[in-house]
Order: structure tokens, then C-alpha cells, then sequence
């Protein structure tokens, strides 16, 4: 059975599309009902849970906290502040460094089957804010 695509499903994508925020199922939720008050929270959750079961955007569940979305697709890293929530993207030569490590693993004999790298910590904004 293949899933259709509807109006609320292509409003979701289209907020997803070059959205590099790292929005939370919550901040896209608010941005869609600015175009569509008739939209449920739970039509959001759906189809940014089916967006990225699909392989259209990427979910990053955050231990205890809320799960963010990206639609940056390529393998890269992610920081999650523990003050403001806000998720930025691990610069790209971290991301390098860790992708010959893994290399260097499966040279070594590792069978890696998937890995997930989140960097938690206090973002710049909120250190010079003084949220130490």
C-alpha cells in the first residue's frame, strides 16, 4: 500500500525544505498552523514521522528531551544546548575525522551498523548570557 500524499503532508515538507534550524515537531507544528489553523498536532507528528521514515528529512531523538528534525541529509554531527534546547550542526572537519575513524574500524574488523553522534553542552549565546 503506498501512502498518498495530501495538502498537510506537502505543508510539512515544504517547512522542512532548506530548514536548517533543527525545528522541533512543536515549532513546526506552529508554523503550519499559521498556513492551516485546521491542522492537528497529531497530522504533524504523522507526516514528519513518515518524512523521515522515508528518508525525505532526518530525526534526531534527544534523550530526554524533545526530537528535532533536519533536512540535511549527507552523515554529519549534531550539538544539542542544554540551556536554550537549540540543536546546531557539528562543523563539517568533525564530521570527517569521525567518518576515518569509523573506516579505520571496519579495516580493523568492526561490522558497524549504524551510529549516532550528539555533542551536549551550553551553545555560545547562551554562555555569553551568562547560563554557565
Amino acid at each position: 500500500m503506498t501512502a498518498r500524499n495530501t495538502k498537510q503532508r506537502d505543508l510539512v515538507a515544504k517547512l522542512m525544505q532548506n530548514n536548517f534550524s533543527h525545528p522541533t515537531a512543536d515549532e513546526i507544528y506552529e508554523n503550519a498552523r499559521l498556513e492551516n489553523p485546521h491542522i492537528s498536532r497529531g497530522t504533524v507528528y504523522r507526516n514528519l514521522n513518515f518524512l523521515a521514515e522515508s528518508g525525505a528529512i532526518q530525526k534526531i531523538v534527544v534523550p530526554n528531551g524533545a526530537d528535532h528534525f533536519d533536512s540535511t541529509l549527507e552523515t554529519h554531527y549534531h550539538f544539542n544546548c542544554s540551556v536554550c534546547g537549540k540543536m546546531f550542526d557539528v562543523p563539517r572537519n568533525v564530521t570527517l575525522e569521525i567518518h576515518n575513524a569509523v573506516e579505520e574500524m571496519q579495516k580493523q574488523g568492526f561490522s558497524i551498523e549504524g551510529h549516532n553522534l550528539i555533542f551536549t553542552g551550553i551553545c555560545p549565546e547562551c554562555r555569553k548570557n551568562g547560563q554557565n
